[in-house]
């Protein structure tokens, strides 16, 4: 919708002008009087200032739009693989269990204990899918009322604890005395905080190590995710919001995702009347935090 109206908004800008000028030619050519020739002169060097901004604003967008039509390909392409991965895995096990019988007991239990990690990281992806659509869509619905930090830091860090258990990670917590309660949906804010950690268990580099931090900063609450990896680049922290993007370096590139994670988080807190924000830290690695009003 943003896009067709930028059309509509260029379009305007180079045909509007372009008529105009006919017509002024036109008049210049009936009436042919030198009292006029200033007025008709200013009249066209206006229309043609406009002429340029129509075109220029064509090219912008146009140039805006291949962007996202590229972006959204990889996006497809880097979605497909991720499926593909659980799926695979599922298959794989589903024929263990059917075509080798003689399974003793402990074999077979892992193998439904892998069919069932794969089910629910599969289940974890689509849903992360359909709740991005809504959030675009703006059809996702948030249920604000009183919450405590503590209480949503625990919540997160539950539903991290499958990933940090399977990837070895060290996740720590320091949460300050004295916080005031969050006008928030947990669920929502919960969801938020998961997709920083697991961002920072892809990309917080061989330590595995993680800090979820929660202080009063001024008017907010911040919540803030530490990691102990290479940090973002500078040119890389207006865009790392953005739906599909992904850095491109050779760590991003060896890590799967769909770039929706950060996208999510910049919803997420906007949603509530917060912002987040990325730094890379003097110490090393990148912090991610979530500021949010306090109720």
């Amino acid at each position: 919708m943003r896009l067709r109206r930028r059309l509509v908004l260029g379009g305007t800008f180079l045909l509007t002008p372009a008529v105009a000028l006919i017509v002024v030619g036109i008049l210049v050519l009936v009436f042919r009087r030198a009292t006029v020739d200033l007025t008709f002169g200013i009249l066209i060097l206006s229309l043609c200032v406009a002429l340029l901004g129509g075109a220029l604003v064509l090219v912008v967008t146009l140039k805006r739009a291949t962007d996202l039509s590229q972006l959204q390909l990889d996006f497809l392409s880097k979605v497909s693989h991720e499926f593909k991965t659980p799926l695979t895995s599922i298959r794989m096990f589903a024929e263990t269990l059917s075509e080798q019988p003689s399974l003793s007991d402990e074999q077979r239990q892992r193998c439904l204990a892998m069919l069932r990690q794969e089910t629910e990281r599969l289940d974890a992806m689509i849903q992360r899918l359909l709740d991005f659509g809504r959030m675009e869509a703006g059809k996702m619905m948030y249920h604000r009322q009183p919450e405590s930090v503590d209480g949503v830091v625990q919540a997160a860090v539950r539903a991290f604890e499958p990933t940090s258990v399977r990837e070895q990670v060290r996740l720590s917590t320091e949460i300050a005395s004295g916080l005031p309660a969050i006008q928030a949906d947990a669920g929502m804010l919960t969801l938020a905080l998961l997709n920083l950690l697991q961002n920072a268990c892809k990309y917080g580099g061989d330590s595995k190590e993680i800090r979820l931090v929660c202080a009063r900063t001024n008017r907010h609450v911040a919540l803030s995710v530490c990691d102990q990896g290479p940090g973002i680049p500078r040119k890389e922290r207006r865009r790392i919001f953005e739906r599909f993007y992904r850095i491109d370096d050779r760590l991003s590139r060896k890590q799967e995702g769909s770039g929706l994670g950060l996208a999510i988080v910049r919803h997420v807190a906007q949603a509530h009347g917060g912002r987040v924000r990325v730094r890379n830290r003097p110490e090393g690695g990148a912090e991610f935090t979530i500021l949010l009003p306090a109720a």
